[in-house]
């Protein structure tokens, strides 16, 4: 074996340490550029084993040469193609015309010249020039931190400048050896530093993934935790989005481990209690249960999670979602109540007629006998019993407004002028009750309504507000355009509606007044379900506001 073979195991040795490298990565994290690297450096290596080593006489043979010149072509297209890859880059064709062309040319020249060097040029330059171009593409186009990507680039290029000799140096000259030896070593270069761009790239995009995934978490409306449970309980991290669900800031969470504890409200520390207790078999149904805020209101969350073992199978965590359900459940209450509504109005249509007629009969005999001279002794009492005749009267008279199977008549009509007529009957009633009401109309559109029902929505409500304030205030009715709704509010000065009232408001028969009867609400909820409005509550210590937000009619 002469010196030149051994040069040629020595490069051979480096082109396997290489292969097994990018094998070694493609069976690890399966990315296709390291595969098709790997089989790249697998046919250079078959071209170092046949031919190079001198295992097979090629070089005064056309079909030898033309072979050669084959596997240094597609190696050197599949180290273009790989590098593509890695870099998120199509193939260029031209690439592909190029080796066609060249291969072409190649095998022409085989039959023209006898010189190895002259056939070989060819190939060589398209070769070199593909490594050329990956080096520069590592240089240039990497955008990785540390000098992994300049130690491979300029390796390359190093290693292209030097397989130019090739062609004159197969024929046994001095350089031959040397020249093998130092391709040996260039290529063991550009195994570390493909190792170096590698899990370089690999940690930046891991930080990048870890930057995007923060990001999503940070900016997600949805509150995202994790909890540790062993060796103590506490937050660990939980996103920004929790100082918009409960006022709290997620340092706040982290200084005291209780206040996750505290801000649950009192009636749902049993649900709290049961889920703990019952880890890991609870998190398979999701947590609801009510938040006290910092701002002491009060909002419906549902928390859905996963558990966190560590390597003894013990629970040491949960991660999960907090999601703001609020809103659906008052849409819940809200179809709740309509279906109570249904069901009592199903009921008043049923059976309200037949109480009211042996109601008038009882009265009219009250009447009469109340005027006889026998029964001038009782006549409070008949006075009284006549009055609460009158009230159960009222009563089922409200009771059948919430029937669905009254006439409806709308019309396009001026909400503004409903008020403006009803305002003297309001300001008669206020100023008894030592209030001043005030209105305050804007121009808005005409609305598709029923004039009867509206003014019966107008008469509830501000009998409402008139109660609410029995010391005396201000009542103030106003109608406005807000975005793409016509709003009626009606504002008082009163205490406020308790919390405990305002989960169940608009429930027929729930009232906080001695003679109320409950009813005056879900009829004001009916109507407005059947003018397709939507009523909503804003109240505090300082007064109560009710809104009603109509929708434009259709042009």
């Amino acid at each position: 074996m002469d010196y030149i073979q051994l040069s040629v195991i020595g490069s051979s040795i480096g082109t396997v340490s290489i292969v097994l490298v990018y094998i070694y990565l493609y069976a690890l994290y399966r990315e296709r550029y390291m595969g098709i690297w790997a089989l790249s450096w697998l046919i250079l290596l078959s071209r170092f084993a046949i031919f190079d080593s001198g295992l097979l006489s090629w070089k005064q043979s056309d079909l030898g040469v033309t072979t050669y010149q084959m596997l240094n072509m597609i190696s050197a297209l599949m180290f273009v193609w790989g590098t593509c890859n890695f870099v998120n880059k199509k193939l260029n064709k031209w690439w592909l015309y190029g080796v066609v062309s060249i291969f072409i040319l190649s095998v022409a020249l085989n039959g023209l010249y006898s010189s190895l060097a002259y056939k070989l040029l060819p190939t060589i330059f398209i070769c070199c020039s593909a490594i050329i171009w990956i080096g520069l593409t590592f240089i240039r186009h990497l955008e990785l931190p540390g000098i992994g990507r300049l130690i491979t680039g300029y390796a390359f290029i190093l290693w292209s400048l030097l397989s130019l000799a090739l062609p004159f140096s197969l024929g046994g000259s001095w350089f031959a050896p040397w020249g093998y030896l130092l391709g040996g070593i260039l290529r063991l270069v550009i195994a570390m530093g493909t190792l170096m761009v590698y899990f370089e790239k690999t940690r930046t995009d891991l930080v990048n993934k870890e930057t995007q995934y923060r990001l999503l978490a940070e900016n997600a409306v949805d509150v995202i935790f994790h909890y540790q449970l062993l060796p103590e309980r506490k937050i660990e991290y939980i996103t920004p989005s929790v100082l918009t669900l409960t006022g709290y800031t997620p340092e706040e969470y982290y200084a005291d481990n209780k206040l996750v504890l505290n801000l649950i409200h009192p009636d749902d520390h049993s649900l709290l209690d049961n889920f703990i207790s019952n880890l890991p078999l609870s998190i398979e149904f999701p947590l609801t249960l009510r938040l006290i805020r910092k701002d002491k209101t009060s909002l419906w969350i549902e928390q859905k999670c996963v558990p966190i073992y560590d390597g003894n199978g013990h629970l040491i965590a949960l991660e999960g979602i907090i999601r703001d359900i609020t809103v659906r459940k008052k849409l819940e209450q809200m179809t709740s109540m309509f279906d109570k509504m249904n069901m009592v109005g199903s009921m008043a249509a049923t059976v309200a007629h037949e109480i009211r007629n042996p109601l008038t009969t009882v009265r009219g005999y009250l009447q009469v006998l109340g005027r006889k001279e026998k029964y001038q002794a009782d006549k409070e009492k008949f006075k009284l019993m006549i009055e609460e005749i009158d009230r159960a009267n009222t009563i089922i008279r409200e009771y059948l407004s919430l029937s669905q199977n009254r006439a409806i008549n709308f019309k396009i009509c001026s909400l503004n002028n409903i008020i403006e007529a009803l305002f003297p009957l309001i300001q008669a009633d206020a100023t008894t009750s030592k209030i001043f009401a005030h209105i305050d109309l804007t121009d808005i559109p005409e609305l598709l309504l029923d004039e009867n029902e509206i003014r019966q929505l107008l008469l509830n409500l501000i009998r409402n507000s008139i109660e609410a304030m029995p010391t005396g205030g201000n009542l103030i009715i106003r109608t406005f355009v807000e975005d793409t709704k016509v709003v009626l509010s009606i504002s008082d000065q009163g205490s406020g509606i308790p919390t405990h009232v305002l989960d169940k408001l608009g429930t027929p028969f729930i009232t906080t007044k001695d003679t109320g009867t409950g009813l005056g609400l879900p009829i004001c909820y009916q109507i407005a379900h059947r003018h397709n409005a939507v009523i909503r509550i804003n109240t505090s210590d300082e007064g109560t506001t009710f809104f009603v937000y109509f929708t434009l009619p259709v042009s």
